[in-house]
C-alpha cells in the first residue's frame, strides 16, 4: 500500500479539482470519510451541481480556503490498490451509480432557468394546468388531470415543470420510457412501472378550536418541493432543503434505477417461485391421482374376492342342499330346475366365470342394484 502526504492547500486543490466520489475510487477511503477530513482541516467543498455546471460550460462559484485555520496541516492519504475492495474505500451501489450518472455524457442534469423546447408530456402537462381557471387560484396545490403529476402554486410551477423536465429527458437518454396509464405517465424501468410526481409541500396551521372536539387545520404551501417516488405500497421522497430539488437529480435516478432492478428481480423470484409451486402442484395432483388409480384398483380386486368368496358359499349351500335331497330322494323336478337356476345365478355372480345371464342385465354386481331408465 502506497502513502501520500499532502498539505491542507493540496487537498483544497485536490477536492476543487476532481469529483468526490472520483478521489473515493483512488484513495483508500470512502467519499463521506474524505469530507469528514474536508470538515476537520476546514477545507471547502464544491456546492451541489457543481461539477454539473462546469461540464455545461456554466460559470460556478469558488470558495476561498479560509487563512485563519490554526490546526494541523498534513494529511496522509493511501493509494487504493488495483483490485482493492476493501469496505473503508468502496462505494455503495447507489454512490457508484450516481457517480456513472453525473458522469454520464448523454444525459444533462442542469436545470435551466427557462423552460424551452420542453417534452411533449412537460408540454401537454403545462397545457393542462394553464387552460384551468381555477388552477392558480390563491393556495390551491390539488390535483389536476394531466399526463405528469406536478401540483404546486403558481410561485413554484415553473420551477417544478422545468424539474420535471430535466428529468424526463435524461430518463429517455438512460433508456428508459414513459407510458400513459389512465391518463397518468408512468416511468417504465427495466419492465418495471413507477408513479413519478412533484409537489408543493403543505404546512398544516390548526384553526382557532370551536365546539368541535376535532381539531381542525388549514393547509398552507409552504414553498418547498418535493419529488416523490410509489413503489408498490410506499412512496420515497426527496425534499427542497439544503440541496435544492435541481441538484438531487442523479440521486433520484440512481434510485429509480436500484429500485428498478430490484422490482424487476423481485418480480422474477415470484414468477420463479409460482412456477416451482405450480410443478410441485402438478406433481402432487399427479402423484394423488397414481394412488387413487392404485386404491380403486385394490377396492375392485378386494370385491371381486368377496363375490368369489360369496359364490363359493352359495355353490357349497346348493351342494349341500341336493346331496340332503338326494340322500332322502327328494330331489323333485322343480327343485332340480331351481338348482339349475341358482347355479346359473351364481355363475353370472362370480368374478372369476362372470357368465353371461340376460335375464339380470343392467344389475350392478358389487351392489345388486338395478337402475330403472328414466319414462316419459
Amino acid at each position: 500500500m502506497k502513502n501520500i502526504t499532502i498539505n491542507r492547500k493540496e487537498l483544497y486543490n485536490l477536492v476543487w479539482s476532481t469529483p468526490m466520489t472520483s478521489l473515493a475510487k483512488k484513495y483508500l477511503i470512502s467519499d463521506s470519510g474524505l469530507r469528514k477530513i474536508c470538515k476537520k482541516y476546514e477545507v471547502p467543498l464544491p456546492k451541489a451541481g457543481h461539477w454539473e455546471k462546469l461540464r455545461a460550460g456554466k460559470e460556478v462559484d469558488i470558495i476561498e480556503l479560509p487563512t485563519d485555520y490554526k490546526g494541523e496541516n498534513e494529511i496522509t492519504l493511501a493509494f487504493r490498490a488495483e483490485g482493492d475492495n476493501s469496505i473503508k474505500g468502496q462505494l455503495s451501489p447507489e454512490e457508484e451509480l450516481r457517480d456513472e450518472i453525473e458522469n454520464d455524457s448523454r444525459i444533462n442534469l442542469i436545470v435551466p432557468d427557462k423552460l424551452t423546447n420542453p417534452h411533449k408530456l412537460v408540454a401537454e402537462t403545462k397545457h393542462a394546468h394553464f387552460n384551468n381557471e381555477n388552477r392558480f387560484s390563491k393556495n390551491f396545490t390539488g390535483y389536476l388531470r394531466s399526463p405528469l403529476s406536478i401540483s404546486a402554486t403558481k410561485l413554484l410551477y415553473g420551477r417544478a415543470l422545468r424539474i420535471m423536465d430535466t428529468f424526463v429527458k435524461a430518463m429517455e437518454k438512460r433508456g428508459h420510457l414513459f407510458q400513459l396509464k389512465n391518463e397518468s405517465a408512468h416511468v417504465i424501468i427495466f419492465g418495471e412501472e413507477f408513479e413519478i410526481a412533484i409537489r408543493e409541500k403543505n404546512k398544516r396551521i390548526p384553526k382557532p378550536k370551536t365546539n368541535s372536539s376535532w381539531q381542525e387545520y388549514d393547509y398552507i404551501p409552504s414553498g418547498i418541493l418535493v419529488f416523490s417516488l410509489r413503489i408498490s405500497y410506499h412512496n420515497i421522497e426527496w425534499t427542497d432543503g439544503r440541496q435544492p430539488l435541481e441538484n438531487q437529480l442523479s440521486k433520484i435516478i440512481a434510485k429509480l434505477e436500484i429500485k428498478g432492478v430490484e422490482e424487476r428481480d423481485r418480480h422474477l423470484r415470484w414468477e420463479k417461485e409460482r412456477e416451482i409451486k405450480e410443478e410441485q402442484d402438478r406433481i402432487k395432483r399427479i402423484k394423488e391421482q397414481e394412488i387413487e388409480q392404485e386404491l380403486n384398483r385394490f377396492k375392485q380386486l378386494k370385491q371381486k374376492a368377496s363375490r368369489w368368496q360369496e359364490a363359493c358359499q352359495i355353490r357349497a349351500y346348493l351342494a349341500d342342499i341336493e346331496a340332503k335331497a338326494t340322500q332322502e330322494q327328494s330331489l323333485t323336478e322343480d327343485l332340480t330346475n331351481w338348482l339349475k337356476w341358482a347355479k346359473k345365478k351364481v355363475d353370472w355372480y362370480d368374478p372369476t366365470i362372470s357368465a353371461e345371464d340376460e335375464s339380470l342385465a343392467g344389475v350392478d354386481k358389487e351392489n345388486l342394484t338395478f337402475k330403472k331408465s328414466g319414462y316419459y
